[in-house]
C-alpha cells in the first residue's frame, strides 16, 4: 500500500488509522524468518509515535477455532507512515488503511462543478425560502439545496419553517433546481427552473404523507416494497419469531418510537470502550429506518415490518464507522448468535481482513445481506463479497408524486418492467444477487415519524427481514441439517432467495441479478407463481405449515426438539470468488490498478 506522506504546510494532515494482522497464508523467505506477530505489537507499543487504539479478537471459542492468522488477532492503530512502510516490507505482515465506511443514502443526480473552477469574485445573492405543511404549518428541520451553474448551496429550516440560502454569481434566471428533504412526515420536492426573487420571500407547500396514505400513521402501512414482495399475502402467524436479526448502522430511536420500543438488544461501537445503552440513541435516522422496513411492530399503526417478532439487535457504528468497526460488529453478531445481519453501509475500497471476517461469518451460519452501493457504478465493498448476499435497487411507477426527488431517480438508459425500474442510483454489475424496493420507501425516523427515502440502504432491509421469515418458517429450517447454523444454512438460504424471484428485465441483468424475492414462493407456500395449483406446491405449503406447528409445540414444551448434526457441504466455487476478492483487496491496498 501507498505510504505517502502529507507534507501540505498549510494545515498538518490527520493521522492516519491503520489495520495490522499477520497473514499465514504468505510464506515467508528464509532471509526474513518467520514472523512474531506478538513482537511486532510491543514494539509498536514502545514507540510514542504509535498509538494502539483496539485490538480485535474473536469473542466466541467457535470463532477462534474456524479463525485464521488473520482474524485472530487484529491491532488498530495509528501509525506514522516511515513506521507503515518498514511493516509492510515483511510479506507476512497485512497492513490496510482503516479506511471509513458510510452508510448508503441515495446521492443527488445534479452534477456537480468542480470549485476550482469558480471565481472567488462576484455579488453574493440570497433567496428566502418558507416551506409550510398541513394546515399552513411551518416545517423545520428540512433541508433545502439550492441548484445554482456552480456549486450549491443548502440549508436547514429553523422553527418557522424559513432558510435563507445565497450563492456566488447567480441570479433568478440561473438557478436551476431547488431539491427539499423533509426530515419526517412529508414528501420531498424537486422543483425545475423554480419561480424565485431574491431578497423576497417564497413559499413552498409539501405535501403530507398522509395525503398520499389516509389514515396513516394512525392506521398501518403496508409498505409498496411489501406489497410488491408479497408480503400482505402472507399468513399472519408468520412473525419471524425465534430468529435473530441484527442491523449494522447507526442504532434504532428504540426509546421513542412506537414501532421500535420493542427493540431491546444492541451495543454502541463508537465509542471506546463500547457500550449496550447509546445505540438507543440514533443521530442520523438511518438504523431507525432500515430497521423499521425488517421488523417494525404490528400495533395497528405506523409501519408494519417483516418480521415484526424477530429479535433485533443493533450493532451502532454509525457516525464514524470504519473497517474495523465493521469487523467488531461481525464479531458480536457471532458471538450473540444472530441468524441474519442487515448492512446498509459500503465504501470503495476493499479489505483482505473483512473479507475474511465475513467468510468466517458464514461458516458460522450468519447470513450477511448488503447493499450494493448508491454511486451508480460498480458494487461496493463489502457487496462484493462472494459470502453475502448482495442487493440493487428498483422503484415502481405511481408510487410517489411526480413533483418529488424521487421521480428523478429512475434509470434513464433503461426500460421499465411490470411497472418497476432500476433506480438511477443503483450500484451494479456481476455481484448482484437480488433487488429490492429502495425508491419512496417509507419507515421509521427518530423521535417518532415517518420518511420515504431512496437508497440501496432501503433495499436491504427488505431482503433482510423477508430472509428471517424464510427462516423462521420455511419447512427446510425446521428441522435436519439446517435447522443448526452453518455455511449449507447460509448457502440454502440465499438459495430460496435467489430461485423465488420475480426476474426483471431492465435493458441490463446486472442490474437487478435474479430479480424482486417473491415472499409466497421464498416460503415454500406457492410454486412457480401458482398457488395450490400441483401437488408440488400442495405438498410444499403442508410441510410449511407443519413446520409451523412443530415450532409452536416445541415452544409450549409440548414436543421434544430433535438435534441432527451433518456437517456442511463445500462449495468450491464460492471457495475461489473468495481467493480471487481477496487476491483483488491485496492489489487495492498495494495502491496497484484494478480494474
Amino acid at each position: 500500500m501507498s505510504a505517502k506522506q502529507n507534507d501540505n504546510p498549510l494545515l498538518p494532515a490527520r493521522a492516519r488509522t491503520f489495520l495490522l494482522a499477520k497473514d499465514n497464508t504468505v510464506l515467508s523467505p528464509a532471509s526474513v524468518g518467520s514472523l512474531d506477530f506478538d513482537f511486532v505489537i510491543e514494539q509498536l507499543e514502545a514507540d510514542p509515535d504509535v498509538e494502539i487504539q483496539q485490538r480485535l479478537t474473536p469473542r466466541t471459542f467457535r470463532a477462534q477455532v474456524l479463525g485464521t492468522s488473520i482474524t485472530d488477532k487484529i491491532v488498530v492503530a495509528t501509525i506514522p507512515e516511515q513506521t507503515v512502510a518498514n511493516l509492510i516490507r515483511h510479506p507476512q505482515v497485512l497492513v490496510e488503511e482503516d479506511s471509513f465506511i458510510l452508510p448508503q443514502p441515495a446521492a443527488s443526480s445534479v452534477q456537480e462543478i468542480d470549485p476550482g473552477l469558480l471565481s472567488p469574485f462576484g455579488t453574493t445573492t440570497t433567496w428566502t425560502i418558507v416551506l409550510t405543511g398541513s394546515g399552513q404549518q411551518p416545517v423545520a428541520g428540512a433541508t433545502v439545496y439550492l441548484y445554482g451553474s456552480g456549486t450549491p448551496a443548502q440549508g436547514r429550516t429553523d422553527s418557522a419553517g424559513s432558510v435563507t440560502l445565497s450563492l456566488l454569481n447567480e441570479s433568478d434566471s440561473t438557478i436551476r433546481a431547488i431539491y427539499i428533504n423533509p426530515q419526517a412526515d412529508y414528501w420531498s420536492a424537486w422543483i425545475d427552473r423554480p419561480q424565485l426573487t431574491s431578497g423576497a420571500t417564497t413559499t413552498i407547500p409539501l405535501a403530507p404523507l398522509s395525503d398520499s396514505f389516509p389514515g396513516f400513521p394512525d392506521s398501518e402501512l403496508i409498505g409498496w416494497g411489501q406489497r410488491a414482495m408479497r408480503l400482505d399475502q402472507v399468513p399472519a402467524t408468520f412473525t419471524g419469531r425465534g430468529i435473530k436479526v441484527a442491523v449494522v448502522d447507526s442504532g434504532a430511536a428504540a426509546l421513542t418510537h412506537p414501532d421500535l420500543t420493542d427493540m431491546r438488544e444492541g451495543i454502541d461501537l463508537t465509542s471506546t470502550p463500547s457500550n449496550y445503552e447509546q445505540w438507543k440513541d440514533d443521530t442520523i435516522a438511518h438504523g431507525s429506518h432500515c430497521s423499521g422496513i425488517i421488523a417494525g411492530a404490528q400495533n395497528g399503526g405506523g409501519v408494519k415490518g417483516f418480521a415484526p417478532e424477530a429479535e433485533m439487535h443493533q450493532a451502532r457504528i454509525f457516525p464514524g464507522g470504519r473497517i474495523s468497526s465493521l469487523i467488531d460488529a461481525v464479531d458480536y453478531c457471532i458471538d450473540q448468535g444472530i441468524d441474519v445481519v442487515n448492512m446498509s453501509l459500503g465504501t470503495g475500497g476493499s479489505s483482505q481482513i473483512m473479507l475474511q471476517k465475513l467468510a468466517q461469518a458464514k461458516e458460522l451460519g450468519v447470513a450477511c445481506i448488503v447493499a450494493a452501493g448508491n454511486t451508480g457504478g460498480d458494487v461496493q465493498f463489502p457487496g462484493t463479497s462472494p459470502d453475502v448476499l448482495t442487493v440493487a435497487a428498483i422503484g415502481k411507477n405511481d408510487e410517489f408524486p411526480e413533483s418529488s426527488y424521487h421521480a428523478q431517480q429512475r434509470w434513464k438508459n433503461g426500460q421499465d418492467d411490470l411497472g418497476f425500474f432500476s433506480a438511477q442510483f443503483s450500484c451494479h454489475g456481476e455481484r448482484i444477487d437480488v433487488c429490492g424496493p429502495g425508491v419512496a420507501v417509507v419507515s421509521s425516523v427518530p423521535p417518532s415519524g415517518f420518511a420515504a427515502w431512496d437508497g440501496t440502504s432501503m433495499a436491504t432491509p427488505h431482503i433482510a427481514g423477508l430472509a428471517a421469515l424464510v427462516l423462521g418458517h420455511h419447512p427446510d429450517f425446521q428441522s435436519g441439517p439446517l435447522q443448526h447454523k452453518g455455511a449449507a444454512r447460509v448457502d440454502r438460504l440465499f438459495d430460496l432467495l435467489k430461485s423465488s424471484s420475480t426476474p426483471l428485465q431492465f435493458g441490463d441483468p446486472q442490474r437487478s441479478g435474479a430479480g424482486l424475492p417473491d415472499s409466497m414462493r421464498a416460503l415454500g407456500l406457492e410454486q412457480n407463481g401458482q398457488t395450490g395449483t400441483s401437488a408440488v406446491s400442495q405438498d410444499t405449503a403442508v410441510q410449511t405449515a407443519l413446520a409451523q406447528l412443530n415450532k409452536e409445540l416445541i415452544a409450549a414444551g409440548l414436543l421434544a426438539e430433535v438435534m441432527n448434526m451433518e456437517p456442511p457441504a463445500a462449495n468450491t466455487g464460492q471457495t475461489v470468488q473468495r481467493e480471487l476478492e481477496e487476491v483483488r483487496a491485496r492489489m487495492l491496498n498495494a495502491s496497484l490498478s484494478v480494474a
